[in-house]
């Protein structure tokens, strides 16, 4: 989408909100813990006290807030899910992270990509104020659309200035710098979960899956970017018609799923259902012999992830693990 177009709808809705608030040597190694902080991947910023309990107890120094969504949409760049400040009292300083789907990449015309990058900007500042020290940009670069996502994000960078710019990195992205390049930022996130088959039905748990991470990042060799280390904590519910996936449905009612006259538990763990009469879960129509996989990504488990990364991610001073997500139900 040209300049003006992508956000003149977006900023008259952000006029209805209120008021927002306002490098070390790769590879080096660094004795200081990490510290943790949290993404916040909801449209609306209001923390419970959980949350907040969360946020003060880790002394998180910065909170890294999903601000809107970019894909393409009757051709050109659409920005959707504009965050929502509804309540910020007490939080620590907002990062805005602005997920980018591929199409866009795919069909952005290479001339307009650096107003692409000015309009992105504009609304992230509308969003969230101008004094936020760095911008994220989350997007699952491919081989074909490195050049012209590289491009954006060094018309980002110039805009920038002296704050920060940071990225999303993939595990494919980790491993094969050769076709999918370095992206020209600060710093990056390595994003360790979400790694598994999740199409599969045979798939343990497709958020967290050790092996994986070790076949990816056993002898590769120091990445030439600081690295923040992506670890998850939340749960879903995948749903199998026909041996293909049709729907995630996210924190799950689980109560629901121990209604025998509905439901089948197919193993002793609880993390596997037939659907034996159709039914609605969650707001989700299943039909009989449809199949759920609940997949769990634990509080308990996070030592052990950042243990695990840590052995084959070099360390650096300052280095954060960034926990996906603040306000999943299993933080209570």
């Amino acid at each position: 989408m040209t300049g003006t177009i992508f956000f003149v709808l977006a900023l008259a809705w952000v006029l209805t909100l209120p008021g927002g608030c306002s490098n070390a040597e790769a590879g080096s190694v660094d004795d200081s813990p990490p510290r943790t902080t949290f993404y916040h991947w909801q449209t609306t910023l209001a923390p419970d006290s959980v949350a907040r309990a969360l946020l003060t107890g880790h002394h998180c120094e910065r909170l890294y807030v999903k601000a809107f969504d970019v894909a393409w949409v009757n051709g050109r760049a659409e920005p959707a899910a504009l965050l929502q400040l509804a309540d910020t009292t007490g939080l620590p300083p907002l990062i805005p992270v602005i997920f980018i789907t591929n199409e866009v990449f795919l069909n952005q015309p290479d001339h307009l990509l650096d107003s692409l990058a000015g309009d992105v900007l504009v609304l992230a500042q509308d969003l969230l104020g101008e004094g936020f020290p760095e911008l994220q940009l989350d997007c699952d670069w491919t081989a074909r659309t490195r050049t012209p996502y590289f491009a954006f994000l060094k018309a980002i960078k110039a805009r920038l200035r002296s704050r920060e710019l940071t990225c999303t990195l993939r595990l494919h992205q980790y491993r094969d710098t050769k076709s999918q390049g370095i992206p020209p930022v600060d710093r990056a996130t390595l994003m360790a979960y979400n790694v598994g088959d999740l199409n599969r039905w045979e798939t343990e748990n497709s958020i967290i899956d050790t092996n994986i991470l070790k076949n990816y990042l056993r002898g590769a060799p120091a990445y030439p970017l600081d690295l923040d280390l992506g670890i998850a904590v939340y749960d879903w519910a995948a749903v199998y018609r026909r041996e293909k996936l049709v729907y995630l449905i996210n924190e799950p009612k689980i109560g629901e799923l121990a209604d025998t006259t509905r439901f089948e538990a197919l193993e002793k763990t609880g993390l596997r259902f037939a659907v034996i009469r159709s039914t609605y879960l969650d707001g989700i129509y299943l039909y009989k012999a449809d199949l759920l996989r609940r997949e769990i990504a634990s509080p308990q488990l996070v030592a052990e992830q950042v243990d695990l990364l840590e052995r084959y991610v070099p360390a650096y001073g300052q280095r954060r693990v960034m926990i996906y997500r603040l306000g999943s139900r299993l933080w209570k």
